[in-house]
């Protein structure tokens, strides 16, 4: 007995290509959920700025990385799928055929 798997199906093939274009999304939440816990520490220390300004730089390239993460990880679980409407041809083709 061989111990093939079944071929990937179009919809988990799409939903791993979702996750990976979600991902994207992912960065806009963490650049605003930056800004909103920055400008509260900033209205709790009255100061006008720093720490809004800090975690808004601090966000973007860890947002990238976790965005990058996700993309790479999802994409790599997408399978090929092999079409149905392809006939191996029954004459193999040689170069005098060609001619």
């Amino acid at each position: 007995m061989s111990n093939q798997q079944p071929p990937p199906s179009r919809a988990k093939n799409m939903a791993y290509a979702v996750v990976a274009g979600q991902s994207g999304c992912l960065t806009l939440f963490f650049i605003i959920a930056a800004l909103f816990i920055g400008l509260a520490l900033d209205a709790a220390f009255g100061v006008k700025g720093p720490f809004t300004i800090g975690l808004l730089l601090l966000s973007i390239p860890v947002s990238l990385v976790i965005m990058v993460r996700l993309a790479l990880s999802s994409v790599k679980r997408i399978q090929p799928t092999q079409p149905s409407n392809l006939t191996k041809p029954s004459v193999p083709h040689t170069e005098e055929d060609d001619l």
